[in-house]
């Protein structure tokens, strides 16, 4: 059974002297920063006890010890936001170090109330709980855009709080973490609150299910999303915005408004919404008829197309891989021959406009000489992933290296003599 957390509520900080005086020498005469995340329970005083380690950055340089003197001091609420006790339920606590000079990530924009509501969960509506949260881990880039976004925290669980936090994601804003006066990616705990909501209307009428992410058929293409930058955003390094649109018959998007705009009055919305004929989602034939259930979140992130390219493909979200017959039929004969079971082929390709993989070359294979690089070059051909990612970007154009390793499986004593299926994985 897996341990219970819970999100603790600060009832006393710690102040920046008792965090000064805590500060490890070495580290503050080197201008170093660092963050810890201690893993704790809480007794009966709110006091902090039996605190753990859980994330040090960098190691070796005393965070972790430092924070868990300063833990001592801090005192949490003996009961969580609903009302229940976290006496002897496990929490995370961070503590951050900043040297002369360092910030770290913090927020630029936050959704506001009707955006909240915009993505209150269907299943909550009925009996609004009170004081709804969620709690979901992003990395942070340089530009101060979230990505891979996870839920690590929900109450009440099993209403889709989790699932409503993923959707604000592409609202938000930060400024990026600064090290050594440079913004770097990092890594921040967003908590989402709903408080006060149990006393607010809900929407009437029926309520189409929100789809983030979906497969796309077609989307604007690299070139166009750079065309499509707006005249009065000059000075402007980038910006950020998201659609919410209905489906119409053929999958393509219908209705669409402006969800966010980051910054606004700059062209950014009206953009992307010139961009939106180009999208289409991909549905089985049956789905035709409940198209019109659905509502969709697209995210947009523009650059500046006078800067440099700086997209890059984090993770792939995969809408076809090889099938185990195929990747069979792949299977080296050469390694077969010389009894090896397993090994791993490297390809280096480029993305084109519908997500495949293209312009591929064998970058490396183990074990050498048993064509573990040209069974890769097999399987990259029937692999494609979706051609616009999370984030909001169009992955055309974009470099990506892929490992591929095959594992052979015997096939049981009593199947018929056909080919075997080995597993493989991108």
């Amino acid at each position: 059974m897996a341990e219970e957390r819970v999100m603790a509520q600060t009832a006393r900080k710690v102040t920046d002297a008792e965090r000064q005086a805590a500060y490890p020498k070495a580290a503050f005469d080197q201008k170093i920063s660092g963050s810890v995340r201690l893993d704790c329970t809480a007794d009966g005083e709110g006091r902090e006890v039996d605190c753990k380690v859980a994330e040090e950055d960098p190691v070796g340089m005393g965070f972790g010890e430092a924070a868990l003197t300063l833990v001592t001091k801090e005192r949490v609420k003996t009961r969580d936001a609903m009302g229940v006790s976290i006496v002897g339920k496990r929490f995370d606590s961070w503590f951050s170090f900043l040297a002369p000079g360092d910030s770290n990530a913090d927020w630029a924009t936050k959704p506001t109330a009707s955006q909240l509501m915009g993505v209150y969960p269907v299943a909550a509506r009925n009996r609004p709980p009170a004081n709804a949260r969620a709690e979901i881990k992003c990395k942070v880039n340089e530009e101060g855009f979230l990505r891979d976004c996870q839920v690590t925290l929900q109450s009440p669980e099993n209403m889709g709080f989790g699932a409503a936090a993923l959707a604000l994601s592409p609202l938000f804003r930060m400024t990026p973490k600064i090290r050594g006066g440079k913004p770097v990616e990092g890594e921040v705990t967003i908590p989402v609150h709903w408080d006060g909501f149990e006393n607010a209307p809900m929407p009437n009428g029926p309520v189409n299910s929100l789809v983030l992410d979906p497969p796309w058929t077609s989307t604007p293409t690299s070139a166009q999303v750079r065309a499509a930058w707006p005249i009065e955003a000059t000075g402007v390094a980038n910006g950020q915005v998201t659609l919410r649109c209905e489906l119409n018959r053929t999958g393509g998007l219908k209705f669409c408004r402006t969800l966010s705009e980051i910054p606004a009055d700059k062209g950014f919305g009206k953009a992307a919404r010139s961009l939106a004929p180009a999208f289409g989602v991909a549905f089985a034939p049956d789905q035709v008829k409940t198209l019109s259930s659905y509502t969709v979140d697209v995210p947009f992130h523009f650059r500046d197309p006078a800067g440099p390219d700086t997209r890059k493909i984090t993770k792939p979200k995969w809408t076809r891989t090889m099938t185990a017959e195929g990747m069979a039929l792949a299977y080296p004969k050469a390694a077969l021959k010389a009894g090896v079971r397993t090994g791993t082929g490297v390809v280096a390709c480029v993305v084109d406009i519908r997500g495949e993989l293209t312009d591929c070359q064998v970058r490396r294979e183990d074990p050498v000489g048993l064509d573990f690089g040209a069974a890769a070059m097999e399987a990259a051909k029937l692999m494609a992933m979706n051609p616009w990612s999370k984030e909001g970007e169009p992955l055309d154009g974009l470099p990506i290296v892929l490992p591929i390793r095959f594992n052979w499986q015997d096939p049981p004593a009593d199947a018929p003599s056909t080919p075997p299926a080995p597993s493989a994985k991108p």
